[in-house]
């Protein structure tokens, strides 16, 4: 681990050091592998590097303090941040640090070690690290390296145990309407021997296109028919005549061409059955049926 706050050289522990001072025992503590995974990596190689510093800086009592540290993490007893009264802090700063390790305890006791065990370690050495230079307060500089290394990888720590907002359900689709029921058919009825629409029956003709365009219906189909009066190749053309009316008649209020369809019966299907050459109105008729 590499930290940015300054440059460090290896310690190469001398025998100037006391045979029975822990720092004479780093080499070898920092050759070791601790047990566990990365949280233990991190916070034995972060222990390790900052007791190298203090020895270089000849800070024998806080070399010792991070080699033991280091020393703990390798024996399975990993240590927790440092509490507030191990130093002698700033009155000023008492009150920060306390919050400090606050959030830095209740991420570390929300499982920051197994959820972000990288920034769960570098976070907690910072921790140390900023509460040994708060208490020496004589250079501002690494003071606020530290500082700002223990928000950056708190940051993150704390990002990792957000909890994860389940994406909403997607809402059930809504039931598509029914389809409204079409309109029964419509009838325009004729005059005999007339293709004439009468102004009655006009209003009959402005029914079927309101309700053609009101119940989404596709089209019109239209068949024309006469009565048994007259011969069955005039009735033919006569009923042709009536349902051309009608179409024309739907084409001038605005229903498509393509929506409409034709068909003439002649006299072949009464509405009323009656004998050959009898007069009834009901079968002179064209029906508006809508599909």
């Amino acid at each position: 681990m590499k930290f940015n706050w300054r440059t460090t050289s290896v310690l190469a522990v001398s025998s100037v050091l006391l045979a029975g001072c822990a720092v004479s025992s780093l080499p070898d503590i920092k050759s070791q592998t601790p047990p566990g995974g990365v949280y233990e990596q991190n916070l034995h190689a972060g222990y390790v590097e900052l007791a190298e510093m203090e020895a270089a800086e000849t800070d024998w009592s806080d070399a010792e303090t991070f080699t033991l540290r280091a020393r703990s993490v390798l024996e399975g007893n990993n240590p927790a941040p440092e509490e507030i009264s191990a130093r002698n802090l700033p009155s000023n700063m008492v009150t920060t640090m306390i919050g400090a390790r606050g959030r830095l305890t209740d991420a570390l006791n929300a499982g920051g070690a197994a959820k972000a065990p990288e920034a769960a370690a570098n976070a907690q050495v910072m921790f140390d690290c900023w509460m040994q230079e708060q208490e020496e307060n004589i250079q501002p500089a690494d003071i606020a390296a530290c500082r700002a290394d223990f928000e950056l990888w708190m940051k993150t720590l704390e990002a990792a145990l957000e909890p994860v907002v389940a994406a909403a359900p997607e809402p059930e689709p809504e039931p598509a309407p029914e389809p409204k029921a079409l309109p029964g058919a419509m009838i325009i009825f004729f005059d005999f021997d007339s293709a004439s629409i009468t102004e009655a029956e006009q209003l009959t003709v402005a029914d079927a296109v309101r309700a053609f365009r009101e119940s989404g219906a596709k089209s019109l189909a239209l068949t024309g028919h006469t009565d048994r009066s007259g011969s069955n190749a005039y009735n033919a053309e006569l009923s042709k005549k009536r349902v051309d009316a009608v179409a024309d008649a739907l084409r001038a209020r605005g229903i498509a061409n393509s929506a409409i369809k034709v068909a003439a019966s002649g006299e072949t299907k009464p509405a009323i059955s009656t004998d050959d050459g009898v007069k009834e109105r009901l079968n002179r008729r064209v029906v508006i049926s809508f599909e």
